[in-house]
This record gives structure tokens, C-alpha cells and sequence, in this order.
């Protein structure tokens, strides 16, 4: 199980709610499904894919996405730069014409069989493009909400419609069987699909461990919907897709408090996506744990973050502990401020410790108060780079370095 490449992974998001057509009620919470869906694929604790990588219709802006040869031309294009994930979700009405084919609504699209495929956006394209496309995950995400006369002609239909929702290669993820419509609660603020997906996304649940694969989200939508009376969604041709995960379950990631290593690691995970904010509150959980790690690493934040005087302490904390890194920087600061005897102490810690520019940093100050230079231990020092950090503790307490040095 793992979360897609960010920056080989691509997601394009159509949905629309406004319709010229009487016979298509409007659907106005599909703006809310594109917005939020759209944070939660961009956002550190979701799929966080670069915004850019993110195409979708924003705010009031001109309805660009409604024309369907620039939806073509966005899917063409996101199909030929994803390599790990596409993704292509759709929610707004979905249509059957005369001859048994799914049309998805558009906002000019007419309600009228016999002009449903010169007025709407052709499934076929959509599937033929999936198909495809070079991405080796392709994920397709359908809340259609099925008008009473494409219901009534789906009745001899269905079997035809179904099968047009297995894509090749693609794993769909369908709000409702093809006879089925699907649920827009009134007033409420999206979809009852997506909105179940939301709110899985955000919160997580105590079902699933740490990652929401796709195989997870249909097991739990599938539970949850029909138990508020909406329809079972449908999961088509997951093959192993079905262990891509579209975010980490934040429940899980939650339970991980009390497990300092644990946090330092959801720490690093954090960093590396940009969450600084939620990046030190698990390294101050760790730093209070006693993780002589998460001590320095919360220095170096709060640091960035300009609470110089927070950072201090906490990094004199981390090299008290044993943190090599932590131990050098507070030798330089010593350096700088004159104690010169706490100086060569750090500094000869972090050295010991394989930490390269601790070691020369200190020959530089051992030459410049007419010292000998230090030298590594061949048989003490093996490595030239800091150990794994439950030595680190080993390293301070074994070195011979003192204030009197």
C-alpha cells in the first residue's frame, strides 16, 4: 500500500451544476464537491499533488472547463505527463442517448434523447482517453446524478450502460449502479457521494489502518450509504490498484500520539510536504517524550518559524540528549558568543559522533588557540555521518570531550 507520486500523478475534476435545460434540475452543491475535493488531492494530508497538477473549474471564473474540446485537451494533457496517477472525477447529470450510450451533461446540454449527443460530453471519449493513457494507476470517479428520464430509458438498457463503465485498465469508482439515480440532498453542501468521500478524507476512519487505498474507501462508502438511505456505490477493475491509497487515514494518524518514534517520523512526513504547523506539533509531542531527534528538529523549525529564543532552548535540550546535529550548532553558537571551552566540548561531541563539519569546524578553532588538531578514532570512529538516533545517547555519554578540554 502507498500513496501516488505527487509529481508524476495528474487529476483533472469536472463537475457541473447549473443547466439551461428545464428538464435538468440544477445541482448546486457540485461546486462544493470540485473545491473541497480539489483541497483535499492538493492538501499535505491527502494526495498532495502540486496545485498545478490539479486542473479543475475555480471559483466564478468563465465556465472553461464546460466546452468539451478543452476538456479533451486537458485530458489529453494530463494523460500524457501522469506516469504514476490519473485521476478524472465527474459529477453532474448522467444521460442516456437513443442508442443506448452515456452521455455526461454539460451545462448547454439538452434534456431531449434525440439531441443528447450533439449537446453533451460522450463517455466514450472519456473512456477511450483513459484507456490509454500511459499512467500505470487510472482512477475514475463518476457521481452522476441520473435524471428520471435517463432512469426510465436505462430500465432496458442497463446491462448496455454497466458495461460501458468498465474502463480498461482503469479502476472506476461509481456513486450508483447504472439503474439506480444517484443522491443530491437538498440544501445539503455536496453530493451524498462526495461528500461521504470528503468526509473520509478528512477525518479518516477506526475501520482501515494507515492508508485509505481505494479498495478501503469503496468498502467504507459502500457501508455508510445505504445506511442513510442513499444508493450502494459501485467498484469496478481494481486489480492491485485497489492498495493505491488516495490519502493516509487520519484516524490512524492520529493514534500514532503516544509513539514518540512514531511522531517523528509523521514529523519528517509532515516536513517533506510542506505542513510545517502540524510537523512541530509532532516533534514537540516527541521533543516532550524525551526523542532527542524531535529536539532538534523542532529547534530548526522554530527557528524558521523566528522564535529564536524557543529554538535555543530546545537544541540545547537535543545535544543534553545526544543529537549530533544539535550538538554542533550549539558548539558554533558557543563559538560566536566567546565560550570557547564550551565550544571545543559540542563541537568535539558532534565530531565523535561522524558529524564531518563539527570535525572541521574544531580543528579550525584548535589551530586558531594554538591547539593540536583532533583527530578521529580509527577504531571508534567508523562511520563520518551521525548513527541511527538511538546511539546518539551512546555518543554523548562514551566522549571524552569536557569543558576543560
Amino acid at each position: 500500500m502507498r500513496l501516488p507520486d505527487p509529481s508524476r500523478s495528474r487529476a483533472l475534476l469536472l463537475g457541473f451544476g447549473a443547466f439551461t435545460d428545464p428538464g435538468l434540475p440544477d445541482l448546486p452543491a457540485v461546486r462544493n464537491n470540485i473545491d473541497d475535493l480539489a483541497r483535499a488531492f492538493t492538501s499535505p494530508w491527502g494526495t498532495a499533488l502540486p496545485d498545478e497538477h490539479c486542473v479543475r473549474q475555480r471559483g466564478e471564473g468563465p465556465a472553461d472547463l464546460a466546452d468539451p474540446a478543452v476538456i479533451g485537451s486537458r485530458l489529453v494533457a494530463a494523460a500524457d505527463e501522469a506516469d504514476d496517477l490519473l485521476l478524472v472525477y465527474y459529477a453532474g447529470h448522467g444521460l442516456v442517448g437513443p442508442d443506448g450510450e452515456l452521455y455526461l451533461s454539460l451545462p448547454a446540454t439538452s434534456s431531449n434523447p434525440s439531441l443528447v449527443a450533439w449537446t453533451a460530453l460522450p463517455f466514450a471519449l472519456l473512456r477511450r482517453t483513459l484507456a490509454n493513457a500511459r499512467a500505470h494507476n487510472r482512477v475514475l470517479i463518476l457521481d452522476c446524478c441520473f435524471s428520471g428520464l435517463a432512469v426510465d430509458a436505462m430500465t432496458t438498457t442497463t446491462s448496455v450502460v454497466a458495461g460501458q463503465l468498465t474502463v480498461s485498465g482503469t479502476c472506476t469508482l461509481a456513486s450508483s449502479p447504472a439503474n439506480r439515480p444517484s443522491s443530491a440532498p437538498v440544501g445539503a453542501r455536496h453530493t451524498a457521494y462526495t461528500g461521504e468521500l470528503l468526509h473520509l478524507l478528512q477525518h479518516g476512519t477506526d475501520d482501515a489502518t494507515e492508508f485509505l487505498t481505494l479498495q478501503t474507501i469503496h468498502d467504507h462508502l459502500a457501508r455508510v450509504l445505504p445506511s442513510k438511505g442513499h444508493p450502494r456505490p459501485e467498484l469496478r477493475n481494481t486489480q492491485t490498484i485497489g492498495r493505491l491509497a488516495l490519502a493516509r487515514n487520519r484516524a490512524h494518524s492520529d493514534s500514532v500520539t503516544g509513539d514518540p518514534a512514531a511522531m517523528v517520523r509523521e514529523g519528517h512526513r509532515m516536513e517533506r510536504l510542506g505542513d510545517t504547523e502540524r510537523a512541530m506539533r509532532c516533534y514537540r509531542e516527541a521533543a516532550n517524550a524525551g526523542r532527542a531527534e524531535a529536539m532538534g528538529k523542532l529547534a530548526q523549525l522554530l527557528e524558521q518559524e523566528g522564535s529564536g529564543a524557543q529554538a535555543g532552548l530546545w537544541r540545547s535540550r537535543a545535544a543534553e540528549a545526544g543529537d549530533p546535529s544539535a550538538m554542533h550548532a550549539v558548539g558554533v553558537s558557543a563559538w560566536h558568543t566567546g565560550n570557547l571551552a564550551a565550544a571545543r566540548r559540542w563541537l568535539g561531541k558532534a565530531a565523535e559522533a561522524g558529524v564531518a563539519e563539527a570535525a572541521d569546524d574544531l580543528n579550525r578553532l584548535l589551530r586558531r588557540t594554538g591547539r593540536e588538531p583532533w583527530e578521529a578514532d580509527p577504531q571508534s570512529q567508523q562511520v563520518q555521518t551521525p548513527g541511527r538516533p538511538e546511539d546518539w545517547e551512546q555518543h554523548s555519554r562514551s566522549s571524552t570531550w569536557s569543558d576543560s578540554a
